[in-house]
């Protein structure tokens, strides 16, 4: 029989009043001797996690802090299993997700280091079975190791198709994507992508001839000491349990396990810090040569014109003119990790919870301590490649010949701008917004919103027009970024594909996280004649522009977001029209 609310909220303030050290973990916090400088530090760290376990409603979290090269604090709060009461510590192991893939590209770089890769050859050169589908303009000896490492490749974002650990192996992705279309050219847009990460870990299985999971073991756990280290596989011990929304949640073991397979504690994943830093600063290179790990923490994509962040190989950086931090993101199954680095500081920061709604509090921290070392969150993002336009400078007055060439339909992730000209100006339609775009260079406007008889000028943005590798794209600028507003759709016959409109419902594989379970797909067309589906999860609705591109094939609008960077096939079978979407199968009966 379950407790009612006010039981478990009786039974936890009796736990909170008896046994403080449940609550908050272990009693006093890991500071060794002599870190009596990082006093107010430690203080603040402590009353922070303390306050966010209730504020935020997480149930465990652990953390740590390497200053000058050394853990000076390091403590686990709230319960690793609520329901028996055991607490969180620093021993506790989590699945740090995408942190991985800070192992996967350590992996590549080692390989390059003992003359086994050289990440700027074609990745076909190491894996002759890499053949995804390519269009005019996209060629396969562009997508090199690097151009994988900086999720800058064109390689679609995920497969999730059997993409459990009891479905699946990570070397069954390679397969997927070859039955897939790149999206871009390499080098032209950062498209993060697992699939891309998991081909990298195949890649590291073919050229050594040891499964991926064998070689991290054997090259990063055992050189550094991570014993409590692995995978879902080595069934490790001291596992926390994970919770979302209130209530224990079922455990996802990932398939992917070079994008996301890892399992550590914050013990070990302090020694990985370390010895990062140590290679950096040249004070071991047992685990990688120092200019190796300065070449993964220098900016490796500036001329990436659609980028959404500063990239080294495998992290992101904060970047300025005088400083930088790496740093990497981790989800899987609810669980969170978020590392960063400061390595000409010699420092780092680790959080990693056990409870969905923990993410924010663990990044929020991290990014707190970046005015610390001289930086800010602005600093992760890259410099507008837009063009600029300036409040006093003077309207323009291009003919209609040259504002057409701006009109059209540009897709976004989850809906379309339709541009067109009117009146001598540029209009923008997006639902029920309306903008006209007053122009101040060729392809620089001011958008003043439209209410009625009003227009009101948007003071804080400027949008843009740019031809990028045989592309038109719209772009927003707002304080000193970019956001991409889509790529003009070309005006294709879609009339096979307006045959197929219809709702498809989900069959065969599940994805088996709660509101990730798909239910329906539905293929329409809408009032301004733009190919549409309407994706339903069990917890949302996604309205997605496609961009046909073959009689079989559509591509998922939009940039580096949201459903955006994925392909949808088309095929038939005897009974039924047949829609794959990221490797899930709908189906419409004929």
């Amino acid at each position: 029989m379950n407790p009612s609310r006010n039981d478990l909220l009786l039974f936890l303030t009796i736990i909170w009043l008896t046994i403080p050290s449940l609550i908050y973990g272990q009693k006093k916090s890991q500071e060794r001797p002599g870190d009596s400088s990082y006093a107010g530090l430690i203080a603040e760290s402590e009353k922070y996690f303390s306050n966010k376990l209730k504020t935020d409603k997480i149930v465990g979290l652990s953390a740590a802090i390497i200053m000058d090269g050394r853990v000076v604090w390091k403590n686990g709060f709230g319960f690793a299993d609520r329901e028996r009461k055991i607490p969180m510590t620093v021993s506790t192991v989590i699945n740090i997700g995408s942190v991985t893939k800070t192992f996967t590209a350590l992996s590549v770089m080692q390989l390059q280091d003992r003359g086994m890769v050289d990440i700027q050859h074609p990745l076909k050169r190491y894996l002759p079975q890499f053949h995804p589908l390519t269009r005019t303009a996209i060629h396969l000896d562009a997508v090199t190791v690097k151009s994988v490492l900086t999720h800058t490749s064109g390689i679609q974002s995920d497969v999730w198709k059997n993409s459990d650990l009891g479905s699946g192996r990570y070397t069954d992705v390679l397969g997927f994507i070859n039955g897939t279309y790149l999206l871009y050219p390499a080098g032209m847009v950062g498209l993060y992508s697992n699939a891309g990460y998991n081909i990298l870990g195949h890649l590291i299985k073919e050229v050594t001839s040891q499964d991926y999971a064998d070689y991290v073991h054997r090259n990063i756990f055992r050189v550094l000491g991570m014993s409590h280290s692995g995978f879902a596989m080595d069934r490790l011990e001291n596992r926390t349990k994970i919770y979302a929304y209130g209530r224990q949640a079922e455990e996802y073991e990932l398939r992917d396990i070079a994008s996301g397979g890892i399992y550590t504690d914050i013990n070990d994943l302090a020694r990985y810090a370390m010895g990062m830093l140590q290679a950096y600063r040249g004070e071991s290179t047992a685990l990688l040569r120092q200019a190796s790990a300065i070449e993964m923490f220098s900016l490796q994509n500036a001329q990436v014109p659609l980028e959404t962040n500063k990239k080294g190989l495998g992290w992101f950086m904060f970047r300025n003119d005088s400083t930088f931090a790496v740093y990497h993101a981790g989800s899987a199954g609810f669980t969170h990790a978020k590392l960063l680095l400061i390595p000409k500081r010699n420092a780092a920061v680790i959080v990693m919870t056990n409870t969905a709604e923990g993410g924010g509090a663990a990044e929020e921290f991290c990014f707190n301590q970046l005015p610390r070392f001289g930086l800010s969150i602005p600093d992760l993002f890259p410099p507008p490649i837009s063009g600029s336009v300036h409040p006093g400078q003077n309207q323009v007055s291009p003919p209609d010949s040259l504002l057409e060439k701006h009109a059209g339909i540009y897709a976004e992730s989850n809906s379309y701008n339709v541009v067109k000209v009117k009146d001598h100006h540029l209009t923008l339609t997006n639902g029920s917004t309306n903008l006209l775009l007053k122009p101040l260079t060729d392809g620089g406007f001011i958008p003043y919103e439209v209410k009625g008889a009003d227009t009101i000028r948007l003071s804080d943005q400027c949008l843009f027009f740019k031809n990028i590798s045989g592309s038109h794209f719209l772009i927003r600028q707002r304080n000193k970024r970019d956001y991409n507003l889509g790529y003009c759709l070309t005006s294709t016959d879609i009339g096979i594909w307006a045959k197929r409109t219809g709702l498809y419902e989900h069959f065969g594989y599940q994805m088996l996280i709660g509101d990730s379970k798909f239910k329906s797909a539905e293929l329409y067309l809408s009032k301004d004649g733009v190919l549409m589906l309407r994706l339903k999860t069990m917890g949302s609705t996604n309205e997605i522009p496609l961009d046909a591109i073959s009689p079989d094939y559509a591509l998922t609008s939009g940039v580096n977001s949201g459903f955006g960077g994925f392909n949808v096939k088309f095929y038939e079978d005897t009974l039924y029209h047949v829609l794959e979407f990221a490797g899930l199968s709908f189906r419409m009966l004929k």
